[in-house]
């Protein structure tokens, strides 16, 4: 009788049943679901931190070994590793309490999108971080559609979190089992996505709203491919009506399915005309239960422009232009307000300078990616590449801010089409951007929090340029 699962989806599974395990042991540590202001003690912190990297080296070698060779039927490890997420307590971030806050407040029928004067009354609102504790709602209607059952926990965190986990799930396993069913001839497409230790843990685990837009995108790839054109449109506007960051898998969504004939561009037209008016009826629909007018919509776009750079070229370059004029850095144990401010006041100015030269480097990018895309005839393997290069593009190089559970938005179409290199770049991406809020077990004052962070950042930030030539100008016919 062949074995359950393969040597490598052992690795997988057993790696994220170890992060699981360290969830839990945050969690015994602290005596608090709370992440953010609330760590282990010092030496606990620690041994928290070394199991971790051991659990996560041995999951993405595991997966590594499922890209490299992606399961025939890879469904029972795909649900499998859905089931062990579901136990995973908040640990790598606080969002998830800042997205029930919302929820709860916005199922009271109050603003969240123009005043924080509610949110205070929220039973999770204690659990919510310092840094975002005066924050008014940054996510899109979707979002907070999908946060309104925390409204049905009353005052109990732990039932909030599994109300949300039912809420999310449900949709999450129907689109995997779709995608499983519609897609079975394109194993890699599972590997890349399903099977994905980073997806696994910072969507079910850790219960990022950036799963709703991987779920909304997969189940618009699968209807599309069906002939369902406005239903996978209207997915598509539900994802980037959650998070902003699925807006450039609309160049797949209009262009897929192009046959290259001769009535081409006024398909396309029309294709793109449909598209628009989709997305207009479900901005009317999702928005409507929330509007007070147009901060609704301008509110969260501002909050996300006043934000510190994070995670990104733009921190990591403002960090050492200010190390090598001043010969310092902020001290990584300053309160989160008083540290935003200084950061604001000191490199401001460095920050203006770098984003204007990503932006340059993403329109080279660009110049280079959409004409093989826009091309008459061209391949649905190079449409898919495309949308995925230009997605990564955005968010590793322009990028105002980064976080390792950005990069669902591009899994699926790297899931359809991709290169070895990419292949390589998306496991050392996997490798070293998830340890980044490994820190979150670390008190702030200890001597390993500033120098793990240190490490970690800028190795995600050399990741970001690595094999650049290879990744962004050698776009090849798939």
């Amino acid at each position: 009788m062949p074995p359950l699962f393969s040597r490598d989806e052992k690795r997988l599974l057993g790696g994220l049943a170890i992060v699981t395990a360290c969830s839990w042991g945050r969690y015994l540590a602290t005596g608090s679901l709370k992440v953010d202001q609330s760590y282990p003690a010092r030496s606990v912190g620690y041994a928290i931190l070394v199991v971790l990297v051991l659990g996560w080296a041995v999951a993405v070698l595991g997966w590594r070994g499922l890209l490299a060779a992606p399961p025939a039927h890879p469904r029972r490890t795909a649900f499998a590793a859905l089931g062990i997420a579901g136990f995973m307590l908040p640990m790598l971030s606080n969002d998830v309490f800042s997205v029930l806050s919302y929820g709860s407040v916005a199922a009271a029928g109050h603003d969240v999108y123009g005043t924080v004067a509610w949110l205070p009354g929220s039973p999770f609102y204690r659990y919510v971080g310092e840094r975002w504790s005066e924050t008014a709602c940054m996510y899109g209607p979707t979002t907070l559609i999908a946060a309104l059952p925390a409204r049905l926990a009353g005052e109990n965190a732990w039932a909030g979190l599994a109300i949300l986990r039912v809420a999310w799930f449900v949709p999450l396993a129907l689109t995997m089992e779709l995608s499983l069913r519609r897609l079975r001839d394109q194993p890699f497409f599972h590997a890349m996505v399903w099977l994905n230790p980073l997806w696994i843990v910072e969507g079910p685990g850790q219960l990022h709203a950036d799963l709703l837009g991987l779920v909304a995108v997969t189940a618009g790839i699968v209807l599309l491919g069906a002939g369902k054109l406005r239903s996978g449109f209207a997915l598509y506007a539900a994802a980037v009506l959650g998070k902003y960051t699925f807006s450039p898998a609309g160049l797949w969504f209009w262009l897929s399915g192009d046959c290259g004939d001769a009535r081409r561009s006024a398909r396309l037209a029309g294709r793109l005309a449909t598209m628009v008016a989709v997305f207009a009826v479900v901005a009317i629909a999702l928005y409507f239960p929330f509007w007070v007018g147009p901060i609704t919509i301008t509110g969260p776009l501002r909050g996300l422009a006043r934000m510190n750079p994070g995670g990104s070229i733009t921190e990591v370059l403002g960090i050492l232009v200010e190390y090598l004029r001043h010969g310092s850095v902020t001290p990584p144990d300053m309160s989160v307000q008083a540290a935003l401010a200084l950061d604001r006041a000191s490199k401001e100015q460095t920050w203006h300078v770098v984003e204007w030269i990503t932006r340059v480097v993403f329109l080279v990018v660009a110049a280079r990616v959409l004409p093989a895309m826009l091309r008459k005839g061209a391949d649905p393997k190079t449409i898919a590449l495309g949308t995925g290069v230009l997605t990564v593009a955005l968010l590793t190089i322009t990028g105002h801010r980064f976080q390792a559970w950005y990069l669902p938005a591009a899994l699926p179409f790297f899931g359809l089409a991709c290169t070895a290199v990419w292949r390589r770049w998306w496991t050392v991406i996997v490798a070293v951007a998830v340890p980044v809020d490994f820190a979150c077990v670390l008190e702030r004052s200890s001597a390993a929090y500033p120098a793990w962070g240190a490490v970690t950042t800028g190795a995600q930030v050399i990741v970001f340029v690595l094999w650049f030539r290879a990744r962004y100008l050698r776009l090849p016919d798939a």
